[in-house]
């Protein structure tokens, strides 16, 4: 019984329409919603053509689409959308191309545009997305090149399983041989901090984060996404809650929190207090801020501003990429601003609207009337015991402070601290609102904490005048809304996430001054090799805890590949093996025995029976093609070349040809 038989245009075809699908994937979020539904249209026109044998369109009209819609792309393209719109030209035309009564050349010429998209997507993405499009586009253009050019010497050929498996083992071969040129251009080739021109894809632009303006029911929006917002290397704290210090809101206009940035940025740290320090990897749709553990002292390794009251931003938008920086900070829910900041901060953290809700001006007066300013807080903080945490129907309306308090008595972070904020005013305790993070999940493997955008929180610092210094208060119910969803990561959450992590911190983020650094650490070993060679214990265990996951699965995944390869290979050179030892055996049966040292066609020659020779050189011929060609082991015509030879029966004038 033979085994399948593919013809190989038909494998060619599938190859190259796999490379569409990958670069479709690629673009579906990248470029226009019109030029998506365009190339699924055409792709299924190219594929009625071919599966209902149509007639393929003019290659003049689909030149001229090929120009029509290029000229569309270009003519709306502008500075920061170049590489959507160089992606859509790559999508149309390949599907342009798929239309095409394709000779050798097309097939090559889609494989370029393949790889073309790969390229453009590098420039707006580093995501893990990008290892499937890249190995994958990569793998399949080595097959669709190898089968082009078979395609060319042999556009009849057929091919069975055994060489299809064949091929695809030449061709993860051959992409395995191209990958340390391509992670040395990656990692030595010079890489800009921001993408090119400032170009910025569509990925992540969605507003994440905190702004310099919350209006109630932001905050909400934040709360609702399980994105990642940040990583945070550091020891873990024990019992305390994390909170990560953002944005400091000290106006407000009725409706809407601002950040005023009217500190000097200078307050005066806890000398009691140990400092933490956190290596911090922020995601993508930040905008600008930079976040660290409650009272940050300084943000190290980009270029920050500091807004006041321990507040950062990096001084260009990160909001299309990653960022990475070191952050220093005290554990202390007490901040003491320099003695020029205390009466301009206090009097601005007193202000409210004219004439602003005078219902809820009598129920403070009512709560705080003949009580210090310490007794105010506890008293309001008392107050909305009563109240419960809420997700649902949160009101965003001209009154929803009111509602909030007198109607539905149910909210989320910012309704209690704005809530809170306004009533110790009220009370002529000077309040702001502070946003950032509360919580997260402490990832043992990698010694981080996992915050995502659900941990966003808003809280409020009150004056305390005794001890001089703004202290925080948060009246949000613990254990309810941020960080509560993190309780759900098992252990191979964990080991994946620290995967993610360690990709984000060596490619995602691998830029030139990465690159610089290096560099430095190079030219140190070289000028003193001897102190290279003595790294400390603590440097050896970081370095260790870092890599050793990300090692092991890489070392798994390339051990498993080349056991895969060998067993193909045994399992190929074993039947080669096999197949030549049986025409060895046949044809000495037919009287002429081979040695060891001769070639097939060398021995050939030496048969003088003119159709026992004929039956032979089938066999001599694919063998070689295999052997000398490189060419897959074609094991069917072998076979049957074995059949056609045991069938040759011997006649009376025979002679039995013993070579010594």
């Amino acid at each position: 019984m033979s085994s399948m038989a593919f013809p190989l245009k038909s494998v060619l075809n599938a190859v190259v329409s796999l490379i569409a699908v990958l670069s479709f994937f690629m673009g579906r979020e990248l470029v226009g919603v019109g030029y998506t539904w365009g190339f699924l249209a055409l792709m299924l026109a190219a594929w009625s053509i071919e599966r209902l044998g149509l007639p393929h369109p003019p290659r003049f009209l689909i030149n001229l689409a090929a120009l029509a819609a290029l000229g569309g792309i270009f003519g709306r393209a502008r500075y920061n959308y170049v590489v959507e719109s160089l992606m859509e030209s790559l999508l149309l035309m390949i599907a342009i191309k798929m239309l095409e009564d394709r000779k050798p050349r097309d097939y090559v010429q889609v494989v370029v545009l393949g790889l073309g998209m790969v390229v453009c997507y590098a420039m707006l993405s580093a995501e893990k997305d990008f290892i499937v499009y890249c190995f994958g586009t990569g793998l399949v253009a080595t097959l669709a090149l190898l089968l082009s050019t078979w395609y060319e010497k042999e556009p009849r050929a057929v091919l069975t399983a055994r060489e299809l498996r064949q091929l695809f083992g030449r061709a993860g071969a051959l992409f395995a041989a191209m990958l340390p040129l391509c992670l040395a251009l990656f990692f030595g080739l010079p890489r800009a901090t921001t993408p090119i021109f400032g170009m910025r894809s569509q990925f992540g632009s969605s507003s994440t984060g905190f702004s310099d303006q919350v209006r109630l029911g932001d905050v909400a929006a934040i709360q609702s996404s399980s994105k990642l917002a940040f990583r945070a290397e550091m020891v873990k704290l024990e019992p305390q809650t994390p909170y990560w210090r953002g944005v400091v809101l000290d106006i407000f206009d009725g409706r809407t929190w601002i950040a005023s940035r009217n500190s000097r940025g200078v307050f005066i740290p806890d000398t009691s207090v140990p400092r933490i320090e956190q290596e911090i990897s922020l995601e993508a749709g930040n905008q600008g801020r930079l976040f660290a553990l409650d009272q940050p002292l300084a943000v190290i390794g980009v270029d920050v501003i500091a807004d006041g009251a321990g507040v950062f931003r990096h001084r260009s938008s990160t909001m299309g990429r990653r960022v990475q920086y070191r952050a220093i900070s005290i554990l202390s829910p007490r901040m003491s601003p320099s003695p020029e900041d205390i009466e301009p901060d206090k009097r601005r953290c007193l202000r409210l609207p004219a004439n602003f809700m005078p219902r809820l001006q009598t129920l403070t007066a009512g709560i705080t009337v003949g009580l210090n300013d310490r007794e105010k807080i506890d008293a309001i903080m008392k107050f909305f015991s009563e109240f419960s945490y809420s997700m649902e129907g949160l009101p965003n309306t001209w009154d929803a402070l009111d509602r909030f308090i007198f109607v539905d008595k149910q909210g989320n972070c910012e309704y209690f601290a704005a809530a809170m904020a306004v009533m110790l005013r009220m009370a002529g305790v000077p309040a702001r609102m502070v946003g950032g993070y509360r919580g997260g999940f402490y990832n043992e493997a990698g010694n981080y904490y996992i915050v995502q955008e659900q941990n966003a929180h808003v809280w409020v610092e009150a004056w305390n005048e005794a001890s001089g210094a703004w202290v925080r208060h948060d009246p949000t119910p613990l254990g309810q809304g941020a960080g509560s969803g993190l309780s759900a990561y098992d252990t191979l959450a964990l080991y994946l996430d620290l995967l993610d992590h360690q990709w984000s911190k060596l490619i995602v983020t691998y830029n030139w001054e990465t690159q610089a650094e290096i560099l430095r650490n190079l030219r140190e070993i070289i000028r003193n090799p001897q102190a290279s060679l003595t790294p400390t214990r603590d440097g050896l265990l970081r370095l260790g805890g870092a890599l050793s996951v990300p090692v092991a699965v890489l070392g798994a995944l390339v051990a498993c590949g080349a056991f895969f390869y060998l067993i193909c290979y045994l399992r190929g050179r074993r039947l080669e093996i096999t197949l030549l030892a049986e025409f060895s055996r046949v044809m000495g049966q037919r009287g002429y025995r081979r040695l060891e040292s001769e070639g097939l066609s060398e021995f050939l020659t030496h048969v003088a029976d003119p159709h026992l020779r004929a039956l032979a050189l089938p066999f001599v011929r694919a063998f070689e093609e295999h052997y000398y060609g490189d060419r897959p082991l074609n094991a069917e015509v072998l076979r049957h070349a074995l059949r056609k030879i045991r069938g040759f029966a011997s006649y009376s004038g025979l002679r039995n040809h013993v070579r010594k």
